[in-house]
């Protein structure tokens, strides 16, 4: 198991966010959006620079996948076009987790068939958007890191 903050950083140029351990500032690894785009696309890079994974998703922010530095698919992330609650489908393989975090809570537990829950991204309150993110064994951090961003850009971003 490991646990995570996502913090979006305040006043940045284009959507960027800093990955930090819980109660600590140092900053572990960076999440940099691109600027000026049509479709979201954002990198995990370790703070020496070194890139862990990209995040990209479709022009409604319905559909995102998550690739390895190479190129290897990790993960895909489904949200529904119209929905009444926040919900998403995240794939790994041929295996489907599923979340629903209602309609106010920004709480998602993504759970396997059985109910087992393999991640959980929260929304901590706070005056910038800020994400708890604890994956299971077994589960890659960065699908983790960057599920939260997914779910920051189709449900809390405004633009």
């Amino acid at each position: 198991m490991s646990q995570f903050v996502v913090t979006q950083r305040f006043m940045a140029l284009a959507t960027n966010y800093d990955v930090t351990q819980p109660g600590s500032n140092e900053v572990l690894m960076t999440v940099k959006g691109a600027l000026m785009r049509f479709f979201p696309s954002f990198s995990l890079v370790e703070e020496t620079g070194a890139s862990l994974a990209t995040l990209r998703g479709n022009f409604t922010k319905t559909r995102f996948r998550i690739r390895a530095a190479n190129g290897h698919v990790l993960a895909s992330l489904h949200f529904p076009a119209v929905a009444v609650e926040k919900k998403l489908s995240l794939y790994i393989g041929d295996t489907e987790y599923t979340a629903n975090a209602g309609m106010f809570r920004g709480v998602f537990q993504c759970k396997d068939a059985s109910g087992s829950t393999v991640l959980e991204i929260f929304k901590v309150r706070s005056m910038r958007d800020r994400f708890s993110v604890v994956t299971k064994d077994g589960i890659d951090c960065e699908v983790g890191l960057l599920a939260a961003v997914a779910i920051h850009s189709r449900f809390f971003e405004m633009a």
